[in-house]
């Protein structure tokens, strides 16, 4: 029979509630995807962030509603996740299982069957899904399925996650029970009934090659720095992978906007299409390759079943700061991105592990903040200086987020210290269904939430930029190019057009309401020693932290200034190699002055704006990850509130620290 999905219960049906129970890599989301034939939908307990897997299927007569609960190893509860779904297991409403699926693992027989034992004593329905023969036989220890059953007395049905195999016999046995008014469970010991039906070869007792594996990943010398390389491999893969796709879609974007602006006059509806809503919707788009490249890479760690071994390498420096060995992911991911960074963090069973990680996850500096770093030590430092000060900005953010993680682990997320208790999962061939299901989960989440929010702030960012467009204004410049077209032609024309084009947009921008709010909060910047132009910029970066250096172009006359220009390997070229607008823009903050003639930049306030952009939330799409990953807006607040103030106030030290010891 070929399964029939459904996303919503098909009425006139009678429906059958299964709950998938297990503990961690028995393969119950792989089998759950051959049960349905489609990606399970993450549904959200009532009340909490914990998700299950939910998904619904036909057979025959009857829809089979499939809950995948998360990993469990025993009846009682050692984190939240895992309490939750307790409480699932025993409630007594409408939503209650009416026939649990236990899906074990036939390599560690002994284990699995203590967690069934204990499942009986929850007087539902049972059926047994025996998963990962194969591994058990490779490894010389063979199950007797028949066996099992007798010796259980409930219906056990031999599985593959890997392959399908057994998900229609599966799907039959649990409408099968479920209608069985009451099974005949009674106690058993584990280990007589796995010495009973599980027949152990002479060649058992050897080393696998999970073993023979481990004795080198797991080494006390070699297995940390094996695992850098593996993370320093990802890190860099985040960046000269996604790359290209990236620039990919940066140069589709350029093109459809200048495609836009050439067929369209200029004018509100122009702008909108091309500032507002293409590169609104450009800046989504152009973090999906990272994003996508991140889940992948971290699916295949977990399929093959390295990622519990780096947890249990890095648990214990971690854990003296309140973390967890899995934290350490989605920390080294956010220096590529916060967003995918904060997706990883789903590895974490702890949930005030998570939730710390998770908040102090935007504190790595991300590649949006290096073109405003590039920008300012290409502008106020020497060349050989650029590598250390930049240096400087990711130690920064590395240092106060332990020091925060530290913090809020004895705080408002105080608890017990997570223990790693875990079974490390034999090396295995990850699943190619189960990783392309992660990927596209991971995107889908992105696009439909944190896009949803990063649009909306474009938008209103380009409205409080745009208007208003007083005619007066419009007047002025338009006499200008007149004058300009009757005096010159050819190349100085044109040449004189845009640069009265450049400070057109400087003057509508300088008197727009984004300008007023600039300057409304320039007060609060003023100790940092920046102007109110700064200030502006700041405001205009919410969406995005690049944002600041097209608008810092507009503001000093020099047209929308390209931040994809400003890479790190720019620092060392020489001005005459580097592109007009960036060398432009470097020297219009170096030489401009403050209404009393003062200089408005130095190395100082370079600094204090680099130190402010490493620690600020300027993120829209971070923060909608964090609602998105926490479904609540307590945290995106907080962590918003939290790092602006320490931004504020580590902007407002390098200045007034520096000039007091005589460094302006």
């Amino acid at each position: 029979m070929t399964a029939i999905t459904f996303e919503t219960p098909v009425t006139g049906l009678g429906e059958i509630t299964a709950a998938l129970v297990g503990r961690q890599n028995s393969g119950k989301t792989s089998l759950m995807m051959h049960l349905t034939g489609h990606v399970q939908k993450p549904v959200n307990f009532p009340g909490s962030s914990v998700e299950r897997g939910e998904s619904r299927v036909r057979v025959g007569e009857f829809v089979l509603r499939l809950v995948d609960l998360p990993g469990i190893a025993s009846l009682s509860a050692v984190s939240p996740d895992e309490e939750i779904a307790l409480d699932y297991l025993t409630a007594t409403g409408e939503d209650r299982p009416q026939v649990i699926c236990a899906v074990v693992d036939a390599a560690k027989l002994t284990v699995e069957l203590t967690l069934v034992a204990s499942l009986f004593k929850l007087g539902k329905p049972i059926v047994v899904a025996l998963n990962k023969r194969d591994v058990a036989e490779a490894e010389g220890r063979p199950v007797d399925t028949e066996a099992l059953a007798d010796a259980l007395g409930v219906p056990v049905v031999p599985t593959n996650a890997a392959t399908g195999e057994g998900a229609e016999a599966l799907r039959h046995a649990l409408i099968r029970t479920a209608h069985i008014p009451r099974q005949n469970l009674v106690a058993f010991d584990p280990q007589v009934v796995a010495a009973r039906v599980q027949h152990i070869s002479p060649r058992s007792g050897g080393r696998t090659f999970t073993d023979r594996l481990d004795s080198v990943l797991l080494h006390r010398v070699w297995g940390l720095p094996i695992l850098m390389l593996v993370m320093l491999g990802m890190f860099q893969a985040l960046f000269s992978v996604a790359t290209p796709f990236m620039d990919l879609i940066d140069g589709g974007q350029t093109a459809l906007s200048d495609a836009v602006a050439s067929a369209i006059e200029p004018g509100a509806v122009q702008s909108f299409l091309t500032d507002g809503l293409i590169n609104g919707i450009g800046s989504i788009l152009v973090f999906l390759p990272q994003i996508a490249l991140l889940m992948l890479i971290v699916a295949l760690l977990e399929g093959t079943g390295y990622m519990a071994r780096a947890a249990f390498l890095l648990d214990r420096p971690l854990s003296r700061v309140g973390l967890s060995g899995r934290s350490f992911v989605p920390m080294v991911s956010s220096f590529a991105c916060a967003v995918p960074g904060i997706l990883a963090s789903r590895i974490i069973e702890n949930e005030r592990d998570r939730i710390a990680t998770i908040v102090v996850s935007p504190l790595m500096s991300c590649s949006a903040r290096l073109p405003v770093y590039v920008l300012l030590i290409g502008a106020f430092f020497p060349a050989k200086a650029g590598g250390v000060v930049l240096l400087a900005m990711y130690l920064l953010g590395i240092v106060l987020a332990v020091i925060v993680a530290f913090i809020l682990r004895r705080t408002v997320l105080r608890g017990p210290s997570s223990a790693l208790m875990m079974e490390l999962p034999v090396y295995q061939r990850p699943s190619s269904r189960v990783v392309w299901a992660q990927v596209q989960s991971g995107c889908r989440d992105f696009m439909v939430l944190a896009g949803t929010v990063i649009f909306a702030a474009s938008v209103i960012i380009w409205v409080l930029s745009y208007y208003p467009r007083p005619q007066g204004l419009h007047d002025h410049f338009e006499a200008t190019r007149s004058a300009a077209a009757e005096s010159l032609s050819g190349a100085p024309l044109e040449h004189h057009l845009k640069s009265i084009d450049d400070a057109e947009k400087g003057a509508y921008l300088e008197q727009s309401f984004l300008a007023d709010i600039g300057r409304f909060i320039h007060p609060v910047f003023e100790p940092a020693g920046w102007d109110w132009r700064t200030s502006v910029g700041v405001v205009a970066a919410f969406p995005a932290r690049e944002l600041i250096v097209p608008t810092l172009g507009i503001l000093y006359g020099l047209g929308d200034v390209d931040p994809g220009d400003f890479a790190v390997d720019t620092l060392g070229e020489p001005a005459a190699e580097q592109a007009e607008g960036d060398v432009g823009l470097r020297e219009a903050l170096k030489t401009a002055r403050r209404a009393d003639g003062s200089l408005a930049f130095g190395p100082l306030q370079a600094v204090g704006l680099m130190v402010f952009f490493a620690l600020c939330s300027q993120c829209a799409a971070t923060l909608a990850t964090i609602r998105r990953e926490t479904r609540s807006w307590r945290w995106p607040v907080f962590t918003f509130v939290y790092m602006t103030v320490l931004a504020w106030i580590g902007a407002i030290v390098v200045n007034q620290v520096g000039t007091a010891l005589g460094l302006g």
